[in-house]
């Protein structure tokens, strides 16, 4: 007699026979109550009841029923005669459970002859050694056999909806290779269902899922082999026109038409940034190197800076690069993010002394691209140079306050536009503002007032004709663009590019390549 409680003190080799009936189990020794209804996926409390137990006490050579059923005699495991390959690595175990010690492992792609079946186990034969193994991991080979009276299993087709991204795996193993990952909410074609796992098709594929997540819809018959049809293109909902940018969450294809029923046009690599311009349901029209088509939402998260279209020179343009200037990293190491903000995600970095191609500066932030694809840097980190220049000009006596001043105003380069502010403790500056604040830290004294102050007055100079060449340092002058007479102005970096509080940040712009400026250019004054 063995208790619950005293597992490991039973050493009496069992008598009886391995294999039980699907009905009853045959006490060996080592085996417990508890063990006994894992085993057969019986509780506990209906073990006892089925037996009249009033104890866990236990008797090796004790049968006891697995189920509320009268009493039966022991009937024998089924034989069998049939081939089995393994699907995967497979315990051989001394008896048919999986808390019977494991004689050997046989490999994945082996052919066994079954000998016995008893529930859920086989007994199998295996380099000389003879033990059970679980069903599950065992297909049938197509080997001719004596004509069976047994009928075999009805195959049908059923349509089944996937409750979460799936794979689909080419055997019933969690083991196996994955063939494709299956979309939450695709329907499926359930082919045969077969144990814990499922054998469907999706699109072209066949292969194994795992019953816990799908979800049964109407069922289908399967139909009879037919001459292949062309598949009909699936309807489209009503298209609208946005202008969002997302990023990418996974290794994701391009499609014809938005759905999955359509050709494949071309993949995008994760953390790739996309321009969407419309939207059907759930899916999005993209261009990427070239190529356009439609992406799925569900592989998409939206940015929360995007790219914006080219920004109009009327508008008082912050800056993006320009043709006169290099944008150069001038920190150690920079992390570039999938949009404007320290909480995004970091697809790359860039290193000192890197010169970036920048597509546009806002807010403290430039979009710059990296690879195939664009990110944001902080505008911080990252100085304006004039192309070509290896070394700091020597400054000429009258450019050293101008000189100055372009380097306190570089420090605040896409920073925002404040209306009236001449200090950055407000955020940011409005032009006049950032001449005032700019020229004060460089050490040259001068009120705070208005542009057409600042030209009319005798601050800075005289004034300079706009056939005048401007130098580094020199201050330039501009009328009617948001107001009638002198209404802008900002500092020369050389002879042609000039740095200023815009309506969209303080940034640079280029005279002779902007007719916008160029036409309102009143002139200059050198400090």
């Amino acid at each position: 007699m063995y208790s619950f409680a005293a597992i490991a003190a039973v050493t009496i080799v069992a008598q009886a026979d391995e294999a039980a009936a699907a009905s009853s189990h045959v006490v060996r020794a080592g085996d417990t109550l508890w063990s006994i209804s894992q085993q057969h996926n019986v509780s506990l409390a209906n073990l006892k009841a089925f037996n009249n137990l009033n104890s866990d006490r236990l008797a090796i050579g004790q049968t006891l029923k697995l189920n509320g059923n009268a009493p039966s005699a022991l009937k024998p495991a089924t034989t069998s005669n049939r081939s089995h390959v393994t699907s995967a690595n497979l315990n051989l175990r001394f008896a048919a459970g999986t808390s019977h010690k494991v004689l050997a492992t046989i490999p994945k792609g082996k052919t066994l002859n079954v000998i016995q079946t008893s529930g859920a186990w086989s007994k199998v034969t295996y380099n000389g050694k003879t033990g059970w193994v679980h069903n599950d991991y065992l297909t049938t080979t197509a080997t001719p056999v004596a004509p069976n009276t047994s009928t075999p299993p009805t195959v049908s087709a059923t349509l089944s909806k996937t409750t979460a991204n799936l794979n689909l795996r080419a055997s019933k193993s969690t083991n196996s290779s994955v063939l494709v990952t299956i979309p939450k909410g695709q329907t499926v074609t359930v082919l045969k269902v077969e144990g814990n796992w499922s054998h469907v098709k999706f699109g072209s594929r066949t292969g194994f899922v795992a019953n816990t997540y799908l979800q049964k819809a109407a069922s289908t018959p399967t139909p009879a082999p037919s001459q292949p049809t062309t598949p009909a293109v699936p309807s489209a909902p009503k298209e609208q026109s946005i202008n969002q940018s997302y990023v990418t969450t996974a290794n994701l294809n391009v499609r014809r038409g938005p759905g999955i029923g359509y050709a494949l046009v071309t993949s995008i690599p994760n953390g790739t940034t996309v321009k969407a311009t419309k939207q059907s349901g759930t899916w999005v029209y993209i261009t990427y190197n070239g190529k356009s088509g439609y992406v799925s939402t569900g592989y998409l998260k939206q940015t929360t800076t995007a790219p914006s279209a080219p920004v109009t020179p009327n508008a008082g343009d912050g800056g993006a690069g320009n043709a006169s200037f290099d944008y150069v990293v001038n920190t150690p190491s920079l992390n570039v993010r999938t949009s404007a903000s320290t909480s995004s995600a970091i697809i790359g970095r860039v290193t000192a002394g890197q010169t970036l191609r920048i597509v546009q500066t806002s807010n403290g932030w430039h979009q710059i691209y990296i690879g195939n694809t664009t990110g944001f840097v902080a505008a911080s980190y990252v100085k304006a140079v004039p192309k070509g220049s290896t070394v700091n000009p020597t400054p000429t006596p009258s450019q050293g306050a101008g000189l100055a001043a372009i380097a306190v105003a570089k420090k605040y380069v896409g920073t925002p536009y404040i209306w009236a502010s001449s200090n950055p403790a407000n955020g940011g500056f409005d032009c006049s503002g950032l001449i005032h604040y700019a020229f004060n830290q460089a050490g040259y004294s001068v009120p705070r007032t208005n542009v057409a102050t600042y030209w009319a007055g005798s601050y800075f100079g005289t004034q300079l004709s706009k056939t005048f060449v401007p130098q580094a340092g020199d201050l330039v002058f501009f009328e009617n663009t948001y107001t009638a007479g002198p209404s802008h102005m900002g500092i020369m970096i050389n002879s042609d590019t000039f740095i200023h509080a815009g309506t969209y940040g303080l940034g640079y712009n280029t005279i002779s390549k902007e007719p916008y400026w160029k036409s309102r250019v009143i002139g200059y004054k050198r400090p």
